[in-house]
Formats: C-alpha cells, structure tokens, sequence
C-alpha cells in the first residue's frame, strides 16, 4: 500500500492525461504507461482513489522488474520506487536487531550420559579362578533413561611384570579386551543374593607366561550402547601352585548341639604339579537361599581334616563346603569351593533325666525336689506317680506339666497313710523327652 505518508505529490491532472483505467472522483496520479494498455498478460490493473492515496487494488503485476514498465510522471515518486529495495532492508535489520536482544546466545548442551560408575573394585585369586568384586550400583527402572544400566562389560589387559604399566585411560580402552559381561537380569539377581556384584574369570594357569599380570577393570553400558567412564583398575599376578579344593566332605557323626565334619586332603595343585602345596583349611557354612558365607567358621586355618560344628541351629538347612590355603606372595590364597555338603540337623537327642529327685510327706502333702537341667533347650517337666515301684509304663499316671523354671512339686491329692511312687522327666524344645528319673517314693502322713 502506498499513501500520502510516503511523500507523495498531490497535483491534480486533467483527466484527458490520464491514460488507463481511472479511479472513482477526480482523478490524483497520471500514468505513462510503455506498453499500449495497463495490462499484465491482457490482465487489466485496476486503480482507486480512497481518502487521498492510491491503492493498488488486487495486483496482478508477478514481480518489481514489471512494475517498472509502468513510470510515473513525477520525479518524487520514482526515486521513492527506487528506495523500496533499501527501506524494505532497512526495516528488516532493525527487525533483526530487535529479536536478537531478546536472548541470550550460550553453550550448547551436551546430550545426557551414564554416570555410574565404581571406585571399588577389587580382585582375589581362588584357585585357579580371579574372583572380582565390587559394590552394587543405582539402578534406574526406567529404561529408556540414559542411567538405565543394561549391563557391566568386564576388561582384561595381560602385562608383563617388567613392562610398564598401562594407567591411561585411552591406552587401557585400546590394548584390554572385554572378557565377559553381567546383563541386567544377572545384575538384580546378584543384588538380591550376595548384596554385590561378582564376576570369575577363569585363567589357564599351565599356558600363563611367567611373571604375567592381570590388570582388571568395568564400565557400565546402558541401553543406548553409551558407556561410563572406567572403574578403578585392580592388578594380580596369578599363582600356579595353588592346591586343589579338598574332596568327600562328609557327616562324620552328630550328638546333642554337635555336628562333627570330615574331609580328604587334595592331592595335586591347579597346574597339575605334585604335591599339593597345602597348609591348611577355611571350613564355611551357609544357609541355603542366603547370601554366600564371608567368614569361616574357625577362627585360625585348620591343620586337620575333621571339624566339630557347635554354633548351628536345628531345623534349619545348611550347606557346607571347605576350601584348601596354599602359600601365596601376599598371603594365604584359597582353592575353590569343595563339593557342598547339605545338611538340616534334627534334634532327636532326650534331655538327660532329672537327677535325684528328694521326697518329703507333711500335713497330708508329699513334696518332691529335684535340680534344674543345664542343658539350654529343657522347656519343661513331666511328674508321674503310679501305686507300686515296678508299675509297667502304662500304669504310671502323669499328674502335673511343670515349666523349666519349677524344680518342685506339692502333691495334695493323695490319702493320709497311703505309699505313693514318683518319677520325672525332663522335655526339650522339640519334644524330646528325657528317660525317667529314678524312682522315689513316700507315705502320706497327716
């Protein structure tokens, strides 16, 4: 649109100079038009006068260049034409400049990441297996989130002792190779049970070179492919001369709160060599569908062969496995686990009868006396009486139930200058009942 802003004559011009279609009134712009009609193509360009400016109504002209056919006869109005180009950049820089103030060009953010990662890895020799470890990590459920861990990839570098060792980053990714994995599944089955992680790597000890180390480390991927940093690396130099693990562990005998164990000694070592390089044994206990033992059961490596077990519960099932030590650079080093021994002890042990049992008659009373058992799973005291000594069992009449704590008994029921017999027997935890004491037995007197 253009209009009187724009600087424009207002001259009036005859209408006889007015070539083309006219607007409505009189008339305010005189066109010379170059060809012989006001036309685009035959399409005639209709002009109108509104409140003093003239509107091209509808323009069917395609472009600028053909706008220029049409010159205007006054000098004000072609130099306006010719500044359209550079007001029209003008205002469109102004434009520019206008919205740019309205933000803050920053950094571009990087895409989110897996994070988690451990600083806790550690590693031990167990037989002819490295056995490493380390603290279970945050797992996210929502496994389209980038800290949604979908498994823990494990990296092994052999060194050599005389080499140097390899400590940066980019080095380790480019020489170590991914020995094995833990996919998400095995992850939360291994949070459930041992509270950790735990991946064994099994090392062909015969065809290892000598003075060959292991370095280790993990990175958890997620379900993206992206990988976290590395964990700390952990180094072992394996052992060949490492016992195997003992054979036939076996139940030996058991008694009351006593469960005796017994094993044979390995004969040859993990690499096949003779003899077995054995100094002793770590003897563990586990309940079963528990988390796996941490400690054995002796306080100091065994010597022997046999174990006395005294700190287990009944009714509950174990499984027991013992474990050759051989002498390693560092220390002790274990073998792998012998074969387990399952094991759910019963008590069907009796109480030791209550012994001796002292007996009073007064006041048409007969009272009995007897000591208190040590042993810890006595819950309980049977009294019977019968009418002669010699009685067959099934003549002997139970006539009171006594809690552990009670080591007397008044007997009020009987008739003055009758001879009444008694005996008692003690009751454990699981309903073993101790043999009778000795026979004891008195008058009633009034």
């Amino acid at each position: 649109m253009i209009g009187k802003g724009f600087g424009l004559s207002r001259k009036k011009i005859p209408a006889n100079q007015i070539v083309g279609t006219t607007c409505t009134g009189d008339p305010l712009w005189s066109f010379q038009p170059e060809q012989p009609a006001l036309s685009t193509k035959g399409r005639p360009q209709r002009v109108a006068r509104t409140c003093g400016r003239m509107i091209i109504e509808k323009p069917l002209l395609k472009s600028y260049r053909q706008l220029q056919h049409f010159t205007l006869r006054f000098l004000p109005f072609q130099k306006l034409v010719r500044l359209l180009p550079f007001a029209f950049c003008l205002f469109t820089f102004a434009l520019c400049l206008l919205f740019s103030a309205c933000g803050k060009v920053s950094a571009p953010i990087p895409p989110a990441r897996l994070t988690e990662r451990t600083s806790e890895l550690s590693a031990l020799q167990r037989g002819s297996k490295i056995l490493l470890s380390w603290p279970a990590p945050a797992l996210t459920k929502d496994d389209k989130s980038s800290s949604y861990v979908a498994r823990v990839d494990i990296y092994r570098l052999v060194e050599l002792r005389h080499q140097e060792p390899v400590l940066d980053v980019e080095d380790y990714e480019n020489e170590a190779q991914i020995i094995g994995f833990l996919d998400r599944a095995t992850i939360e089955t291994q949070l459930t049970s041992l509270g950790h992680l735990e991946f064994s790597d099994a090392v062909n000890l015969q065809q290892a070179p000598a003075g060959a180390r292991l370095r280790y480390a993990v990175r958890y991927v997620n379900k993206r492919g992206q990988q976290a940093a590395f964990s700390n690396t952990v180094t072992l130099e394996p052992v060949a001369r490492i016992a195997l693990e003992p054979a036939n562990l076996h139940l030996a005998g058991q008694q009351q709160d006593e469960v005796f164990l017994e094993w044979e000694a390995p004969k040859t070592n993990v690499d096949g060599t003779t003899p077995a390089a054995v100094v002793g044994y770590n003897l563990y206990r586990v309940r079963a569908n528990r988390k796996s033992a941490r400690e054995a059961l002796n306080d100091e490596p065994l010597t022997a062969t046999h174990f006395v077990d005294r700190t287990f519960q009944y009714k509950n099932e174990y499984a027991y496995f013992v474990r050759s030590l051989s002498q390693g650079s560092n220390g002790l080093i274990e073998s792998a686990d012998s074969q387990p021994l399952t094991l759910t002890p019963l008590d069907t042990f009796a109480p030791v009868a209550p012994n001796p049992v002292s007996i009073a008659s007064a006041n048409g009373v007969i009272s009995l006396f007897w000591p208190g058992s040590t042993e810890k799973d006595v819950v309980r005291y049977q009294v019977y009486r019968a009418t002669t000594a010699d009685a067959e069992a099934k003549d002997w009449q139970k006539i009171a139930t006594l809690e552990a704590k009670f080591v007397t008994f008044r007997d009020d029921k009987v008739t003055l200058d009758n001879r009444y017999f008694y005996r008692v027997t003690a009751v454990d935890r699981f309903a073993n009942e101790s043999p009778p004491s000795l026979v004891v037995s008195e008058t009633a007197h009034p």
